[in-house]
């Protein structure tokens, strides 16, 4: 039976226009009428998932709405849909609608702001535009259309909201203009801009640049570096289910999947390109770990490990191997789910006792034991432990990096997954752990609308693990099909992400080599100490506290790594502080220029006028 007899036009334009269309009424929904934009928004995310199921699985199946046309570069409404991007717009919509489930208990008391849910329903409908668009035009304005809908989203929160939203707004739209540049670059190249007909060889400056282009704008959509700063500077204000959808899943589905698309269908890449891509996904995964492990706010120290693991995905495309392509878009998908979870985790944390902040939390495992389960869970997961999800995704990038020869790069990987198991140790025991606080006794479980994703978010966390060969064979195989690799053994490939005791007892012994290295190396240093109680005295109790903040102070108290800690906190490894810095010493430098003394703008005058003659008389 022919596909196109099946599919028809509004089956695709449906997942744009739904969302458009709710949002707008949602803004015309009194603010006095209570939970109607809630169910508003509910319903249509979940009829969003309900179309992402009647998509998924479709193969080549596309609609095509001719608009405009300027020379080789056409403004169609081209859309395809295909094995690989029905299963992304499949997890766009379970995303949205957990993130839709999961703010209705969030904003309980306050409620959420009128123009929330139209956000995230346009966000919503913008990224599905985004992954079903074969036309770069229409993709680069649906992309354009996510950034803009993040920035009005952060602004919504509560603190430095202006700045955070700028930041964002301004570092994805410097590299989105980059991303544009290229697509022009393509369309006048090659005279065209429709995805399935371009095949470009990186055999010269301009294919090259124009791939560059891409992959900035992809992987800074996705949060690697050095175009990252804007997620850590967004965590401290967006309120906690935006960073649960945009910067934990929709951005990282929307990042890698593009991509992978270009690395794997568009351009045909050479040896440099990939070497740049594993050193990108190696810096990427052990500068974030590392900020990481110092953190004391939650929400902080969550937005750098999604930045690190961007690294790991990174650094499974980059491999050029099959395994590891095919591990890396898997981990798109692990960590959209898992990390997803951990904000959730840490907003229900933040509802029940209003702190963020390591430090002044402790004990909920027994005020909040769902919460305490699910977070157990996702900090495993995300910190590369079997069974879990996380693990096989990790364990594939691994052997895809051991078959590309990269050792170095493998060391990397795998000391960032022992520094990332290492922070969420110290997150478990400062936060669930340990004696309450004042501001944790009085805690209570998060509502069933919080805990349900969170629920169902863990489960997958257990069953793409255990049964990893499902997500393998139904969702990550089949997307690479028709790609650079060609025909793909199946089973070879599902046998790479299972567990190898030899390889795997060898990596163990490394590791234990390692660790005990570095636990004879701390015996030359000093140790804190603290007092000693007998018996009968009254112990401080805010000094008898542990709560683990403190783990590792130790590493920032090394010279080395306290100088880079301290520099990295000023901004100094921010491009997006170090352009300010620079812009302003030049306006404060040009203000003085401008003194208001008539003999100074003679002066410059003449200065300019030399200058003009000078190149006119060379030319």
């Amino acid at each position: 039976m022919d596909i196109m007899n099946i599919l028809q036009p509004s089956n695709l334009l449906c997942p744009l226009i739904l969302p458009a269309i709710v949002g707008f009424i949602i803004l015309l929904i009194p603010k006095k009428v209570k939970y109607v934009s809630e169910f508003f928004a509910l319903a249509t995310t979940a009829y969003m998932l309900y179309v992402g199921f009647t998509l998924f699985g479709i193969k080549d199946a596309a609609v095509s709405y001719p608009w405009v046309k300027v020379g080789p570069l056409a403004l169609n409404l081209d859309l395809v849909i295909n094995q690989f991007s029905s299963f992304v717009v499949l997890f766009i919509a379970f995303f949205g609608l957990a993130t839709v489930l999961y703010s209705i208990g969030y904003f309980r008391k306050e409620g959420a702001n009128p123009r929330y849910y139209s956000f995230v329903l346009w966000t919503l409908g913008g990224a599905i535009g985004a992954v079903l668009s074969n036309n770069l035009i229409m993709l680069l304005i649906f992309w354009e259309i996510v950034t803009v809908l993040l920035f009005f989203l952060v602004n919504l929160g509560k603190n430095k909201e202006n700045l955070a939203a700028a930041k964002s707004f301004a570092v994805l739209g410097i590299t989105d203009a980059g991303m544009t540049f290229a697509v022009i670059l393509i369309g006048i190249l090659y005279n065209s801009v429709t995805i399935s007909e371009l095949s470009i060889k990186v055999d010269g400056f301009l294919p090259g640049l124009a791939y560059v282009l891409l992959f900035i704008g992809a992987t800074a959509k996705a949060g690697a570096m050095p175009f990252h700063s804007w997620i850590p500077t967004v965590s401290e204000s967006a309120a906690t289910p935006v960073m649960a959808f945009l910067p934990a899943s929709l951005d990282k589905l929307l990042g890698i999947y593009l991509l992978a698309r270009i690395s794997l269908n568009m351009f045909e890449l050479t040896s440099v390109i990939y070497t740049i891509m594993l050193i990108v996904g190696a810096f990427t995964v052990l500068l974030s770990v590392l900020m990481a492990l110092v953190q004391h706010d939650i929400r902080k120290l969550l937005s750098f490990h999604a930045i690190s693991q961007v690294g790991y995905m990174v650094l499974g495309i980059g491999t050029g191997t099959v395994v590891g392509t095919v591990g890396g878009i898997f981990h798109m998908l692990n960590h959209s789910i898992y990390k997803s979870l951990l904000f959730f985790n840490a907003g229900a944390i933040e509802k029940q006792t209003g702190e963020t902040d390591l430090s002044k939390i402790g004990g909920l495992a027994r005020f909040m034991p769902i919460t305490f389960v699910t977070t157990v869970i996702a900090a495993f997961s995300i910190s590369g432990i079997p069974p879990l999800n996380g693990f096989f995704s990790k364990w594939m990038i691994y052997r895809g990096i051991v078959e590309s020869k990269g050792i170095i790069f493998l060391a990397v990987a795998m000391f960032g997954s022992a520094l990332t198991l290492a922070s969420f140790i110290k997150v478990l025991h400062s936060t669930f752990l340990g004696a309450p606080t004042e501001v944790t006794k009085k805690a209570k479980e998060a509502p069933l609308s919080m805990i349900t994703p969170m629920v169902v978010l863990a489960l997958l966390c257990v069953l793409f693990g255990v049964f990893a060969s499902y997500p393998l064979n139904n969702f990550i195989l089949p997307a690479l099909d028709k790609s650079a690799f060609g025909t793909i053994d199946t089973e070879a490939v599902i046998g790479a992400s299972s567990w190898t005791p030899d390889l795997a007892a060898v990596l163990m012994l490394v590791g234990l080599v390692v660790g005990m290295i570095f636990f004879y190396l701390t015996k030359l240093t000093k140790v804190r100490t603290t007092k000693v109680y007998i018996g009968g005295e009254v112990p401080d109790t805010s000094e008898m506290r542990y709560s683990g903040v403190d783990f590792y102070k130790t590493i920032r108290e090394l010279k080395i790594m306290g100088a880079a800690y301290s520099d990295a906190e000023k901004g100094w490894f921010d491009p997006y502080f170090v352009v300010a810095k620079i812009g302003n010493s030049a306006i404060m430098g040009m203000k003085k220029l401008h003194n208001g003394v008539l003999s100074t703008y003679l002066s410059w005058c003449l200065i300019g006028l030399a200058v003009l003659l000078i190149f006119l008389l060379l030319v």
